[in-house]
């Protein structure tokens, strides 16, 4: 991105809110760093499946008398306090932010590093000699925000699945799910203001939960994460997580924890929850955590 100019950099501030940190340089030179943000899903984008991230611009302009080093240096760690500032924003649970969380020390430790080693995406000098610097933190794999938490989540080895031993299905519906193999589960909540989650729940009307962090591979969340939150069954995004053979249920609510209204958890009727639990035990789209929440 060559010759990155004033007039993007102000039409970027048309779009979102800007930050402003003041930095001190040792030679008692005091330098003026801005971090746009546009906090929407383009900077926050859970929407992206197992690629889903957080991403922060940093700009110091005018630049560091001192010279370039300086003002790239003074750019990134613009742009790394305001990943900072997303991310203990971020609902780790419907009860806990990450800011929370936080105060387990392993878990501060861990996010320390992850934003220390934010990934740079794109940067550029300024016209003026000042700097560009775009940074992304991803929400799974390696040197994620997933690493970093869901060790502490999970607790252990995973609690199986729910077995269904009595159901209200009539018996040819059971063999049916018990027989085909789905590639996923796709669970319609659009339209009851879902909120998005590393850590959400799946309940039935009776209040039994069917799909949580505790069910799974700690290895197999980190890596791609629980859910794909998607706009619709068609989305590319519901296709790549749900496969071509999806079971596919109407949430009938959305709901927060004990403690909190942040509604992260999906709600589904009892009927449904036994059509995936049955499905499960062949299919075993539950354990490799083939699902989507449409929004």
């Amino acid at each position: 991105m060559k010759n990155f100019k004033a007039k993007k950099f102000l039409a970027a501030m048309a779009l979102g809110g800007v930050a402003i940190f003041g930095v001190t340089a040792p030679a008692q030179a005091t330098i003026e760093v801005s971090a746009v943000v546009k906090v929407d899903k383009e900077v926050v984008n859970w929407d992206k499946g197992a690629e889903s991230d957080v991403v922060a611009i940093g700009i110091v302009s005018p630049p560091d008398p001192r010279g370039l080093s300086l003002t790239r240096e003074a750019a990134i760690m613009s742009a790394q306090r305001t990943l900072a500032g997303i991310v203990n924003g971020l609902q780790i649970d419907s009860d806990t932010t990450m800011q929370d969380f936080r105060v387990n020390d392993t878990v501060n430790r861990k996010i320390g590093g992850v934003l220390t080693g934010a990934q740079i995406i794109e940067e550029d000098m300024l016209s003026d000699g000042g700097y560009y610097v775009k940074m992304r933190v991803p929400f799974y794999g390696r040197n994620s925000i997933a690493a970093a938490i869901i060790p502490e989540l999970a607790q252990g080895e995973p609690k199986p699945f729910e077995k269904v031993t009595e159901t209200e299905l009539p018996p040819s519906e059971v063999q049916t799910l018990q027989t085909t193999t789905y590639t996923g589960v796709v669970i319609d909540a659009s339209g009851l203001y879902l909120d998005e989650t590393f850590s959400p729940v799946v309940y039935d009307t009776n209040g039994r939960a069917i799909y949580g962090v505790k069910n799974l591979q700690p290895s197999k969340v980190i890596s791609m994460g629980m859910v794909s939150y998607s706009e619709s069954a068609q989305d590319q995004i519901t296709q790549d997580r749900a496969g071509s053979s999806p079971l596919i249920v109407k949430a009938v609510e959305v709901r927060g924890g004990k403690n909190s209204v942040n509604m992260v958890n999906v709600v589904i009727s009892v009927e449904d929850a036994d059509r995936i639990l049955l499905a499960n035990e062949n299919s075993h789209m539950l354990e490799s955590c083939s699902v989507v929440f449409i929004k």
